[in-house]
């Protein structure tokens, strides 16, 4: 589950003496304030893309120290790796019975030839054996996500919004199942560049979003 940065970059030297940064599972970067009473902290970006968590905006690592400012107490700095699509869950939950109830959003972080990869599993949560499951695979390449994988297990939820990462410009076309969406169930960030979807999907079988 955690990954220490020079797992992900064992070519980049800079990355063996770190030991407060860290990857939580395969993408997500974690750089906490570990100084008392601080409200900044210097992270390491390796060369290459992330996008800022909260944000979604594109930050490009270029293998050097960079300090981030004005962090609040309750604020842990997170980036996406990019090349991953990120399945999350819409809304949080106070237990986790409840968050299973909750949609999913996938976060498409293409990388710099512009592909992402992913994938979702689901089963029940308790059984030792399971009866069923679900195992969904994540592709993008060129405005073009395509979910595939196999859907056993009736997980009760959907796929609610795909957003789309590092889109330089309002799409003049956005598709969901080759069905064109309608000018409200999309919206585009300029400032941060992201493309966000509304499909409502179920994790039922696979699907197709896409813009041009």
């Amino acid at each position: 589950m955690l990954h220490p940065l020079w797992y992900k970059y064992p070519k980049d030297t800079k990355t063996f003496p770190i030991d407060l940064q860290f990857f939580y599972g395969d993408s997500i970067l974690v750089s906490p304030v570990t100084e008392e009473n601080a409200t900044s902290v210097s992270i390491y970006l390796p060369n290459d893309i992330f996008y800022d968590f909260k944000t979604l905006a594109l930050v490009q690592g270029k293998g050097s120290f960079v300090k981030l400012a004005n962090i609040g107490p309750t604020v842990i700095p997170l980036h996406i790796k990019s090349g991953v699509v990120l399945p999350i869950r819409e809304k949080s939950a106070m237990t986790t019975k409840e968050l299973r109830k909750n949609d999913f959003e996938l976060i498409v972080a293409p990388d710099a030839r512009g592909r992402a990869t992913g994938d979702l599993y689901i089963d029940d949560g308790d059984s030792i054996v399971q009866p069923a499951t679900t195992s969904a695979k994540f592709a993008f390449s060129t405005g073009r996500l395509d979910v595939s994988g196999k859907f056993g297990y009736k997980a009760g939820v959907k796929v609610a919004r795909v957003r789309f990462l590092n889109v330089n410009s309002t799409p003049f076309l956005v598709t969901y199942d080759g069905k064109t969406v309608k000018r409200g169930d999309y919206s585009y960030d300029s400032k941060n560049k992201v493309l966000d979807v509304k499909v409502a999907a179920e994790l039922t079988k696979g699907f197709t979003v896409q813009y041009k």
